[in-house]
Parts: C-alpha cells; structure tokens; sequence
C-alpha cells in the first residue's frame, strides 16, 4: 500500500511540473473610425500641395546601387574593370526641401522602416553653381560621409544618377548610384 502510494504521489508530482504552454494570438489591432495616413502618404499630400507644373528633384525614390572595381589582377599588367555588387531597387526613400535657412537646400529621408516614431535623414543634397547637377552628402551607419556628385537633365526629371569614386593601393573603386522617381511621375500627383 506505501508503495502505490508513493507511486501515486511521484506520479503527481511529476504530471504537476509540466504545464504546456498555450500559445495566444495576438490581438487584431482596434480599427479606427478615422481614415489614417503614413508617412509616405504625409510625403505625397505635401508635394502635391507645394509643387507647380516646373519638375523638382522633390519626391519618392527607389535607390539602385552598383560597385565597380578597376585595377589590375595579380598577376597581369592589364587593367580590368568589374563589378564587385550590384543591387536593384534595395531602398526607398523621399527628397524632400530643407528648412528655410538651413546650409542645404534638400535632405533624403529613408522610408525603409515601416510605422517608425521618427525616420534618419541619411543624405543632404546642394544644386551645382552651374546648375545640373547637386553634390550629393550620403552619411553611413557608421559616420563615415560619402560626397557624390549627381546629375540632374530637367528633361529627364525622373532619374537622378550618382558617381563616388575612391582610390586605394592602385584600385580604384566607383560607387554609381541611380535615383528613379516613383512619385510624382510626370508631374502626375495622383
């Protein structure tokens, strides 16, 4: 009789230590009675209200990329270019004008983080004296500032290319960068 007593108690004891987890669904966001907006739809409002009929560099980006590598292989004396990365549409972001009286005249926000309390300024842009073009002041995550010079065709508003070029032992390496406008298109706000 101990003995089936013990067992019973041992066999309780060791039922009572596992407790399975139920696992809980999250709760659906409450619905709001009011029609709500994101940041890239503050964006577009703000555009479609302050722009005319003249193209601005003003408006919503999707960035691609490309690395190219020159310089010669180890074991040659010709001179070989290759591209090292390449990367198509991986960011979006918005050129916007900056405050009246600041040093520059428009900054690049990054639209990457959804529903975020605030959104990096990443890069800072400056017209050419000689129009055409801006020097174009892209800061990385990690402090380092990248100074590329972009060109800027009024007829072909749409796209903004960029050029960054750095030597390092005999290799030169060119960054490009290629803005291509999403929103307005055409000097279409809708």
């Amino acid at each position: 009789m101990l003995t089936r007593l013990i067992c019973v108690f041992m066999f309780f004891a060791m039922t009572s230590c596992l407790y399975m987890v139920k696992p809980v669904k999250p709760a659906a966001p409450k619905k709001s009675i009011y029609d709500e907006v994101d940041l890239e739809g503050m964006i577009r409002r703000y555009i479609a209200k302050t722009h005319g009929n003249e193209p601005s560099i003003e408006g919503i980006y999707t960035v691609s990329g490309e690395v190219i590598r020159k310089g010669k292989s180890l074991l040659s004396s010709v001179e070989r270019e290759r591209t090292i990365e390449r990367k198509d549409n991986y960011a979006r972001v918005a050129i916007l004008k900056d405050w009246p009286g600041s040093n520059t005249e428009y900054v690049e926000i990054s639209l990457e983080e959804k529903n975020a309390p605030r959104y990096p300024i990443v890069a800072e842009l400056n017209e050419l004296a000689e129009g055409g073009g801006f020097i174009y002041k892209h800061f990385e995550p990690k402090g380092k500032v990248l100074t590329f010079t972009f060109l800027y065709d009024k007829n072909k508003p749409d796209i903004l290319d960029g050029v960054y070029t750095e030597t390092k032992n005999d290799v030169v390496i060119t960054y490009k960068l290629t803005y291509v406008k999403v929103y307005p298109k055409n000097n279409n706000y809708r």
